[in-house]
């Protein structure tokens, strides 16, 4: 095309018509960006700030708002360590001692009290046809406070009753072997019942304190006393027993 234009309107011709061209696309296109806003230009170019006003007063505090909500528990926490032992505390005091008791009533006492009972039995055999000797022991279930003396230990025969006879041996020993009791300050020993065979001359020859230094010391220890009972015959013997706190 351009050697077209060329060969009819010769180079001059040809530059006339590119210049031509340019000026009507130039003209166009500056109206065309007046007529959409030739302003842009203007409206671009940005304004300095102004000064900054001073703050403002601070409001006035709002209402509270209204509680959240419960949380979920925590977990439980480990066990603390066990705690070191504490120091021991002082003895106490000792109790006061208690009273005795009223006759009759059950409870601890270290000694029998003055003018107190206590009863009990015993038994002895004596082996061999012709007889012999044998032992028994008597043992308080509440101690004496003190012992007893040869003068103040009696032994009763068999059959002897204590209730119905009247003489010295009734004033230390006012009973029998069913129902034994003895004076304040006084062990009696009655002779009950011989078993096996008939009973031979003999019956409760002595009686000792255990305790004593003396293989016999006529009396009664604190806890008790010991008989020697002897028979002519074979003979199982039994008998009953009281003593009174003097």
């Amino acid at each position: 095309m351009f050697s077209l234009l060329r060969n009819r309107f010769g180079i001059p011709g040809v530059i006339s018509v590119i210049a031509l061209v340019f000026a009507m696309a130039g003209g166009a296109f500056a109206a065309n960006n007046l007529q959409s806003g030739g302003s842009k230009a203007t409206a671009s170019a940005k304004g300095k700030q102004g000064p900054r006003g001073k703050p403002g007063k601070t409001g006035k505090t709002g209402p509270q708002g209204p509680a959240g909500a419960k949380g979920d528990t925590g977990a439980q926490g480990a066990p603390g360590a066990k705690g070191d032992t504490g120091a021991q505390g002082a003895p106490g005091a000792p109790g006061a001692k208690g009273d005795t008791g009223a006759p009759g009533q059950t409870g601890f006492t270290e000694t029998l009290p003055s003018g107190e009972t206590e009863t009990g039995a015993w038994s002895a055999f004596v082996e061999g046809a012709s007889g012999g000797a044998a032992a028994a022991a008597l043992s308080f279930s509440i101690p004496l406070e003190q012992p007893l003396d040869a003068t103040h230990v009696v032994k009763n025969p068999l059959g002897y009753d204590g209730e119905d006879e009247v003489g010295p041996e009734h004033e230390k020993c006012p009973g029998k072997a069913a129902n034994p009791r003895a004076q304040a300050g006084y062990l009696c020993v009655y002779t009950g019942n011989a078993f096996i065979a008939e009973f031979g001359t003999g019956g409760v020859e002595s009686i000792s304190d255990p305790g004593a230094s003396a293989s016999e010391q006529p009396g009664a220890a604190t806890s008790g006393a010991v008989l020697i009972v002897s028979s002519t015959k074979l003979a199982s013997i039994a008998g009953t027993w009281a003593v009174t706190a003097p």
